[in-house]
């Protein structure tokens, strides 16, 4: 196992910079995700702390060992891609053992490796199958396998479940979630699934264009964004935004108004709010509620899912579509006015100069 710290990393390209001076910090044994849209970096980032790709300024320390120099293989890392990169010609067994031997290893060493990662993935029974007798799934678990018998310090994934349907997706977080409770080893977790780095990470670093938005636990992102990519990335469906303008700033927090959605006093507060700044009001489709009276909503799509229900819908005065989450089933018809009620303690107010999220008074 190994702490990492990266260090004010920065990666150009010929005069293209990619990733912007970045600083994470991953305790020993922690399971973070790097997530973000495509093209935003966090392949890249993995790549640089695996070796794979030299840095441009910058420090990347295992363990407080300064490792820049050192090739993959003297980092004691092991990566699992998300093609599944095994030989065809090969049997599950070979492929789990053929690096091993290719480092000389004492053949004893080597069959008590394989047969330990064998048993712990479910993977005994395949042992003498070659991979296009095993289904996606399989294939996957066979790749997670031949990283394990390596006894990493640090286990770097890179988007790995994107060939894999629905039901195997969800079958293979948990397995991966299970493995690393029971190895205790630093996982490192690319995706641009949020939903993934929600369910499976104690830790998520959100990248965008080469630099880290916001680092911290899941439910923390969620409910404490710091910026509005953060806000509309982490939580599905994404948080409806609303334009507002400040009308009143006291210890109590701000009161905002909206053309749409009337007034609301929000426990958020900022040194810099004045009245009459332009601002941008922020609700989870989870924390609107069905009302008799309030807000008018006419629906224009209803997704019915019997245990839940989302309800999109067009707002007088909004060019976007509102977007509602209720934890029931729903009946309505598509061109029905409903009502609906916010709750203030649950909304989000970003400053429209700079896109950062105003802090949370906590009760």
């Amino acid at each position: 196992m190994a702490a990492i710290q990266l260090k004010n990393l920065h990666k150009r390209y010929e005069s293209i910079d990619v990733m912007h001076h970045v600083n994470i910090d991953i305790e020993d044994g922690e399971f973070v995700a790097l997530v973000g849209p495509s093209g935003c970096g966090k392949s890249t980032l993995l790549r640089l702390i695996s070796g794979l790709e030299d840095i441009t300024s910058g420090e990347i320390l295992f363990d407080g060992k300064i490792v820049n120099r050192l090739s993959p293989a003297e980092r004691e890392i092991a990566m699992v891609f998300q093609s599944y990169a095994l030989y065809p010609h090969m049997t599950v067994k070979k492929n789990l053992s053929f690096g091993l031997e290719n480092l000389n290893m004492d053949r004893a060493i080597i069959e008590e490796r394989i047969q330990k990662a064998a048993k712990l993935l479910d993977l005994l029974p395949y042992m003498d199958r070659k991979p296009r007798a095993l289904s996606g799934g399989q294939r996957q678990r066979v790749a997670i396998g031949r990283a394990i018998v390596r006894n990493p310090k640090v286990f770097l994934f890179d988007e790995p479940l994107s060939n894999l349907d629905a039901k195997l997706r969800v079958q293979t977080r948990g397995e991966i979630t299970k493995l690393h409770k029971k190895l205790n080893t630093t996982m490192i977790y690319v995706t641009h699934d949020q939903v993934e780095a929600m369910t499976m990470a104690e830790k998520i670093v959100v990248v965008n264009a080469g630099r880290i938005e916001q680092v911290g636990k899941p439910l923390d992102l969620f409910e404490r964004p710091a910026n509005r990519f953060v806000a509309e990335f982490i939580g599905s469906p994404k948080m409806n935004m609303f334009k507002a303008k400040i009308t009143k700033v006291d210890d109590s927090g701000i009161e905002v108004t909206s053309g749409t959605i009337d007034h609301f006093t929000i426990p958020v507060i900022s040194e810099s709010a004045k009245i009459g700044d332009s601002v941008t009001l922020g609700v989870r489709p989870s924390h609107i509620e069905i009302a008799e009276s309030g807000i008018p909503l006419e629906i224009t799509q209803l997704e019915c899912m019997g245990h839940e229900t989302f309800i999109y819908g067009s707002m007088q005065g909004e060019s976007e579509e509102l977007v509602a989450h209720l934890p029931h089933h729903f009946e309505a018809e598509i061109g029905d006015t409903i009502f609906l009620r916010f709750t203030s303690q649950f909304m989000h107010v970003f400053c429209d100069k700079t896109d950062q999220a105003f802090k949370r008074i906590e009760a």
